[in-house]
């Protein structure tokens, strides 16, 4: 077993010792005692990856009418060889996600360093000392079968360890509240009866002390807005209970700005997890419809862009029309119709499916073959073609690759025998393929390579110069625009320097 853990920046950190988690309990108890001293509230963030880490920053951020900090917040990670080294990175004040968004390094020095109200730490005991738990734990689909996705199910053992660990802990005035995007009924059949058994065993009369539940899902865009999308946008939120609701509502108008971006509370957490895989369900399938008509539009000499601009000047009811790309990645709209597609069977025992969204989402899940289409036009044979593949984040300006759509299509070209270099300036490493090398210069991928493919809508690739590109790879190669990265003028560049130029929707070209 590893006794370290690595960073994606290759540093490693050793796991710790009985001896050293003995001492950390001893630091947590300190901490908290001075902390609750101050009048203030304790908080623990459960899980500390894209969504918990800035969140825990939000809440440590918050403060009150005289400009004082309202929480402390421990952030919890466990010590695992893939994901401790978060723990003593956050705890020098820097960030364990790669963004554009500047305020995201400034928060993390300010929680951390300057107002010191933020520390993370691996020890479970930190859930003991706490008045409010954020549940932000990883919980993926799983899909089977590529481009099956009615198929996919969840595996919430995970999910369950960590609510029971919760439950073997935490006060029963503690209020859980889950932000994970979770399968509809999660927190009434799955959260709530785990915390009634561990509340049982301890002892505890769950009809006085009944376990305070809540659930309210962020809508987090780990982009140019990746604080902003967590504090100032809005929450919908439940409870089991009304105190839970009660609690809940308190905690969120104190983190949150809701005199800009009010709170919507529904009826029940049935319906407030509903609402999320809705709502992503809803968007998977605005982005598959595109792609059909992507393909039409390239077939007939249309750029769909233009088209999708002009529909989108009719303002309430069309201007919220997607768009095509390489394909659809991220920890969300991949995943949340499957939820809501297993849940009905596995967690309410109903019959039927969520037909159109499991569509949408075979259609997203397989995009990324469109573009292996689009180079095979110019080059039928992939067999030793050198491909750079611009882009391995799911999203331009950050380096999340979780479910990116270039991982595809870097799949799929290396099994006909492509020889593929990958680039990305915000991605270190790519653990969801990871003997695939992510270059950060230009001199390492483009130098020799027939097609350039732009996969992802970095800022830094809408800079390149076509003569750059065109000279780094000392041929005249092809060009993939996945992105709609490329302009008329820059397009018609590439053509006068002998390129061919393809892209989706953009049958223009």
């Amino acid at each position: 077993m590893l006794k370290t853990s690595i960073a994606p920046d290759g540093k490693e950190y050793p796991l710790p010792t009985a001896e050293e988690n003995e001492k950390e309990r001893l630091i947590l108890e300190q901490i908290t005692k001075e902390q609750r001293a101050l009048g203030r509230k304790i908080v623990a963030v459960q899980g500390l990856g894209f969504v918990g880490c800035v969140m825990a920053t939000v809440v440590a951020d918050a403060e009150d009418s005289n400009g004082k900090p309202v929480y402390y917040v421990h952030g919890h990670q466990r010590a695992s060889a893939r994901s401790y080294w978060k723990v003593p990175m956050i705890n020098t004040g820097v960030p364990p996600v790669s963004s554009s968004d500047e305020e995201v390094p400034q928060i993390f020095h300010r929680c951390v360093v300057e107002k010191k109200n933020f520390r993370a730490t691996s020890e479970d005991f930190v859930y003991t000392l706490v008045d409010v738990v954020v549940v932000d734990i990883q919980l993926d689909a799983t899909k089977p079968a590529f481009g099956e996705a009615e198929k996919g199910y969840c595996d919430l053992s995970a999910f369950r360890e960590g609510i029971r660990t919760l439950g073997s802990h935490i006060r029963p005035d503690c209020l859980v509240l889950v932000e994970t995007t979770v399968p509809p009924g999660t927190c009434e059949k799955v959260v709530k009866p785990i915390l009634e058994e561990e509340f049982i065993k301890r002892g505890i009369d769950i009809v006085k002390n009944p376990p305070l539940v809540a659930h309210s899902y962020e809508r987090v865009m780990p982009g140019e807005h990746y604080v902003a999308s967590i504090r100032d946008f809005w929450r919908v939120f439940s409870g089991v209970n009304e105190k839970s609701i009660e609690l809940c509502r308190e905690f969120l108008t104190n983190v949150l700005n809701v005199e800009q971006y009010p709170l919507t509370q529904l009826d029940h957490t049935n319906a407030s997890e509903l609402s999320k895989v809705m709502e992503n369900s809803y968007r998977a399938t605005n982005i598959a419809l595109t792609l059909e008509w992507a393909k039409f539009a390239e077939q007939i000499g249309v750029d769909l862009f233009k088209v999708r601009d002009a529909i989108r000047k009719r303002k309430g009811t069309h201007d919220n029309l997607l768009r095509p790309s390489l394909g659809v990645g991220g920890y969300c709209l991949t995943k949340d119709p499957v939820l809501a597609n297993w849940a009905m069977g596995a967690l309410f025992g109903l019959e039927g499916s969520l037909d159109v969204a499991i569509r949408s989402v075979n259609i997203n899940d397989t995009m990324p073959l469109h573009t292996i289409e689009l180079i095979k036009k110019v080059y039928p044979e992939l067999r030793n073609l050198k491909v750079a593949v611009l882009g391995v984040s799911y999203l331009e300006n950050l380096g999340d690759t979780r479910h990116s759509p270039s991982k595809t299509l870097v799949e799929f070209l290396r099994k006909d025998f492509a020889l593929v270099k990958t680039h990305d300036p915000y991605v270190e490493a790519w653990p969801e393929l990871e003997e695939s090398v992510v270059e950060r210069e230009y001199d390492a991928v483009l130098p020799e390579a027939d097609v350039v493919v732009f996969a992802v809508g970095h800022d830094q690739y809408r800079k390149l110069k076509p003569e750059f590109v065109v000279s780094s790879t000392g041929k005249k190669p092809l060009i993939v625009d996945c992105s709609n990265l490329l302009n008329d003028d820059t397009i018609a560049a590439y053509k006068a320097l002998g390129c061919k130029v393809k892209g989706v929707g953009k049958g223009h070209i």
